[in-house]
């Protein structure tokens, strides 16, 4: 703190106001003379040639011309000194608080939010990692969870068809002489129907569906049956059971038609065949365009279930608001490992812009490795052997 008061000292800064208008004005007419007497020798150069009376009197000027540099300097240095002094004690308060100087409280405290922002954003990514492997498991379980159940319902839906259409068959394939059998084969059917649904299929009903890795499949199997067993029941009593109660109330009526057609003359047993049959087809037409309707509905509702499902699970899964983040800029650093690993940085920068640069552009870029190459082609005779290298002797007087 003293030598910075000691620097902007009024005396010192009226020193400075000064000397420095005495010292340019010493140093501007030395440089006046200077140029005015070699721009005569270079004149005559330029006119006449150079010779060894030309050369010698370049080489003076030159000596004399360093001189007054060397005494211009001089005669500059103190102000010029005392101004970078009063530089330096500007920029040193400046630096003790700037941010971007190691050591600096600025500094200090940066490294250590640099260090907590990174420990943050360490805990976000983790946090959103096991965020999104949680999602994933609750979406594979609700996607199993409703694939599980189409295919119960499917294989549900199979028994029925099957059962509806054995009636079908039998109820098809009646005759006067088969009608006893069949009657009685569709009263024992209808009494192991009124049982409900069998219970021997459903304890071996069983998913087909591939198991997600992670998922507890027994478990959601048993969720999902537990689940439709209601369901099951109800509908294998209305769909089979209301079928072979119309089959059976309908048999008499057949029956007595069957007769008719029997005791008909030809003409007559056909015509009164094809209506039977006509009759037949639109009941049966009739009855599959209700069961298609019901399965319809039944997928539209499963559709609906799953795609609101769906939808909730992509609001749920928006990732729950994180405590405080700090602001953070990140950017990729290369850190090389060995010396080695320079080579692929200057591949890689040379085939995206170095290729593109001029000759004078790469000399001013490599500067330092050029003059290291030349040493070694003077000192040691050294020579890099290239097509796009050239050595060139370069002549100075001495």
């Amino acid at each position: 703190m003293s030598n910075e008061l000691t620097i902007i000292r009024p005396e010192n800064m009226n020193e400075i106001i000064q000397a420095a208008p005495k010292s340019y004005e010493l140093n501007r007419i030395s440089r006046d003379n200077c140029v005015n007497f070699g721009q005569n020798i270079l004149h005559t150069i330029q006119q006449q040639g150079m010779n060894d009376d030309l050369d010698c009197q370049a080489a003076s000027f030159i000596e004399k011309a360093r001189r007054t540099v060397k005494a211009m300097n001089e005669r500059r240095s103190a102000v010029t000194k005392l101004f970078d002094q009063v530089r330096t004690a500007f920029t040193a308060i400046e630096n003790e608080i700037d941010p971007a100087k190691s050591g600096t409280i600025g500094y200090q405290l940066q490294e250590f939010r640099n260090q907590y922002a990174a420990k943050k954003r360490a805990e976000e990514e983790k946090r959103l990692r096991e965020e999104m492997e949680r999602r994933q498991a609750e979406e594979a379980a609700r996607k199993f969870r409703m694939d599980v159940e189409d295919d119960l319902k499917q294989q549900f839906q199979r028994l029925v068809n099957d059962a509806i259409n054995q009636i079908t068959t039998a109820d098809n394939g009646l005759t006067l002489e088969n009608y006893d059998n069949t009657l009685a084969l569709l009263k024992s059917t209808k009494a192991y129907v009124d049982k409900g649904l069998p219970s021997e299929w459903f304890a071996k009903l069983r998913t087909f569906v591939r198991i997600p890795t992670g998922v507890n499949a027994a478990e959601i199997e048993t969720e999902i049956k537990q689940k439709l067993h209601k369901q099951f029941i109800e509908q294998y009593m209305a769909e089979v059971g209301d079928t072979l109660d119309y089959t059976i109330d309908r048999l008499p009526s057949k029956k007595a038609n069957l007769e008719k057609i029997a005791k008909a003359n030809a003409e007559e047993a056909a015509r009164m065949k094809a209506e039977m049959e006509a009759r037949q087809k639109a009941e049966a037409e009739r009855i599959e365009k209700e069961r298609a309707e019901r399965e319809a509905e039944e997928k539209r509702k499963a559709e609906l279930e799953r795609k609101t499902a769906e939808m909730t699970s992509l609001f749920d899964g928006q990732a729950a608001a994180s405590t405080y983040q700090p602001k953070t800029k990140v950017t990729k650093k290369i850190t090389l490992l060995n010396p080695e690993g320079i080579m692929p940085v200057i591949s890689l920068w040379w085939s995206k812009e170095g290729c593109t640069l001029s000759v004078g552009e790469l000399a001013k870029m490599f500067k330092k490795q050029i003059a290291f190459c030349e040493k070694l082609a003077n000192k040691d005779e050294v020579f890099i052997q290239n097509e796009s290298v050239e050595y060139v002797d370069e002549v100075k007087a001495k």
